[in-house]
């Protein structure tokens, strides 16, 4: 059960059960914020701590129960450490493969992004989910939303409002990855994506 609810919001990003009871049962008792879709990072974190809680059964119905308890170890650290520094191991361990297979982009400097964004008139847009850019943003960003991305959403919109480069960010960078792989795959959107990487870059 417990690596069901880990599994499935990495497929489904609105579907964790934990934050559908919530969006569907809590919330409306007190007209409380709704949950957003889980995002890429967040969706890496839970497959990953689903298959850990996978290795943690199987061992113990192996009867290997020493490698179930340095499993469980080995989670409870990953959980404290993304809790007190915000560091996600899982998101690291994604980021390198996609350099070692060839499929990492590197972001531009920041003083490319200015240079792009104040001069050049590039749009800059921040792919987090609007609950994120409502509490802080880059000025001057839209907020186009990786979820919208991944269902095509914007592509029509950055067409007609880009004339002739998009920035893109997010928090981490993680979400900026997956949103230029979208953007540009069939041809892409006709302008040139770049990637600032994370909000804190620029």
């Amino acid at each position: 059960t417990l690596a069901a609810l880990g599994i499935i919001p990495f497929w489904f990003p609105s579907w964790h059960p934990l934050d559908r009871f919530y969006n569907g049962i809590l919330r409306p008792l007190w007209h409380g914020v709704e949950l957003p879709p889980n995002p890429l990072p967040r969706r890496i974190a839970c497959f990953m701590g689903g298959l850990m809680n996978i290795f943690i059964g199987c061992s113990f119905l192996a009867n290997a129960i020493t490698l179930a308890y340095i499993f469980g170890g080995i989670l409870i650290t990953l959980q404290i450490v993304v809790i007190t520094t915000h560091f996600c191991v899982a998101s690291w361990l994604y980021e390198r493969v996609l350099r070692m297979i060839g499929r990492y982009i590197p972001p531009i400097s920041s003083a490319r992004a200015h240079e792009l964004v104040e001069q050049q008139g590039a749009l800059l847009i921040d792919v987090r989910e609007p609950n994120e850019f409502a509490k802080g943003h880059i000025v001057g960003a839209v907020n186009y939303p990786l979820s919208e991305v991944e269902h095509g959403v914007w592509i029509t919109k950055i067409e007609e409002a880009a004339p002739k480069a998009v920035v893109l960010y997010c928090q981490s960078g993680l979400r900026t990855q997956r949103a230029i792989a979208l953007l540009k795959k069939d041809g892409g959107v006709g302008k040139e994506v770049y990637s600032l990487g994370a909000m804190s870059r620029w």
